[in-house]
């Protein structure tokens, strides 16, 4: 399966959870999508390809691809066995009665190809293919039962009636490989041991079994597999041992078994096939949907605007560096995280403000989504805990400058659960220097 297809899987696995549970905490994802100067549909896929890692539905969607493909590797060994099979058992006894032979090797192929064509016209999705029931049946007990749960309704909603195509490759693929094989034991069989073949019938004359023999062997004499005489088809009533009967009634049954069983087989498998490539490339995003419209108002790409620097001040909740530090991602800043704004910095560092309201660190984090910073120093006051808000606040800032470090202003009563934490300390000087 094309990235593309897996991305856009992805996509509608995310929408139908969110449309099932609610949103995910997806704040840090936005900031990361919307710096990205990309189409819509390309900010929706990323965002969904970001939350999936996240949460484990894509390492889960190859699982699922692995025991998907494990699955049809084994089913694929098997219908080489059921072919094999299907020629021993309809060549057990000798000599061989032609008709009754002909519906044990063709009986079945043509009662599913029936089965399968009706589906195909009247059931848009899985139309009551066995064969594909257990292929999904097998490729969910060999991956994870939750996620798969997920997935799979995603992959149908996301396809559509287009997964009759890929059904109809796949079954036939399936039995393309099982009357391969069984043609294959045929001629095996034929060439190696001496088989008589004989007719037989209570209901119908010799007349009406010529006829049928012609009728049946006219399109695979048009490619060379002659109809044996009127004169040896009469005479098989009881089986012959003359070597020239034996292989004219051998080529005509081969004729037939190919013509009506493998090249028909084989020609639904490629029209299908073609079909599904064609129509996977007309697979897009419904971004007219109401959930992907309103998630296109909050993935509107980022656009940063810094005020004069003449009107910054320390209590001006506002970010007063210059123009140049950010466009061009480098410099040293400071912050501050939840520190009194009576606070002093040390004039000496471009401090870029105090991150005590959600606003002040959405707005830090817009800028620096867009220009990391080279090296950022973070001011912690050790009176407030460590809570996990914070932590994770921290985290983000980390994830967007090169370097970091912790500043404790003071010894508070939380600066031993602080130090627990084992982050990188540094003093202000730290900023100045290798700049």
């Amino acid at each position: 399966m094309r990235q593309k297809l897996k991305s856009l899987w992805l996509t509608e696995t995310i929408h139908l959870i969110e449309t099932e549970s609610g949103r995910f905490a997806d704040q840090d994802i936005n900031r990361q999508v919307r710096a990205e100067q990309i189409s819509l549909t390309d900010r929706i896929v990323m965002r969904a390809t970001m939350l999936s890692k996240q949460n484990g539905l894509y390492s889960a969607q190859k699982i699922l691809l692995r025991s998907v493909k494990f699955s049809f590797v084994l089913l694929l060994l098997l219908s080489v066995f059921l072919g094999s099979s299907l020629a021993l058992g309809a060549l057990s006894q000798n000599p061989i009665n032609l008709y009754w032979v002909l519906f044990s090797l063709l009986g079945v192929h043509l009662i599913t190809l029936s089965i399968w064509f009706g589906s195909f016209l009247f059931f848009a999705n899985f139309g009551g293919s066995l064969l594909i029931h257990c292929w999904l049946w097998l490729a969910k007990k060999l991956s994870q039962k939750k996620t798969v749960q997920q997935l799979i309704p995603a992959f149908v909603e996301l396809f559509g009636s287009r997964i009759r195509w890929l059904i109809g490759f796949v079954l036939n693929l399936f039995w393309t490989v099982i009357l391969s094989s069984s043609l294959l034991v045929l001629v095996v069989l034929f060439s190696t041991k001496h088989y008589s073949f004989e007719w037989q019938t209570t209901l119908l004359s010799s007349d009406t079994v010529i006829a049928l023999t012609h009728y049946l062997g006219y399109l695979p004499s048009l490619f060379g597999f002659e109809i044996p005489k009127d004169e040896v088809i009469k005479l098989s009533e009881h089986a012959l041992s003359a070597g020239e009967v034996r292989s004219s009634w051998a080529v005509w049954l081969l004729g037939v078994f190919i013509v009506y069983g493998l090249v028909v087989r084989f020609l639904c498998m490629v029209f299908c096939g073609v079909n599904w490539l064609v129509s996977c490339r007309r697979i897009t995003l419904n971004t007219t949907h109401p959930d992907y419209q309103i998630l296109a108002n909050q993935l509107q790409p980022l656009s940063v605007k810094i005020e004069d620097a003449d009107q910054f001040g320390s209590t001006s909740n506002q970010w007063y560096l210059p123009i140049h530090s950010i466009e061009n991602g480098e410099g040293a800043f400071l912050v501050a995280i939840d520190v009194q704004e009576s606070w002093h910095y040390p004039e000496s560092v471009s401090f870029l403000g105090f991150l005590n309201t959600r606003e002040q660190r959405s707005k830090i984090l817009d800028y620096l989504q867009l220009t990391p910073a080279k090296k950022l120093l973070i001011a912690i006051d050790t009176d407030r805990s460590p809570d996990r808000g914070v932590l994770n606040f921290i985290h983000q800032l980390i994830n967007k400058s090169l370097q970091t470090r912790i500043w404790f202003i003071n010894q508070g009563k939380q600066y031993h659960n602080w130090q627990l934490l084992s982050f990188q300390l540094a003093q202000p000087d730290w900023l100045s220097e290798d700049l």
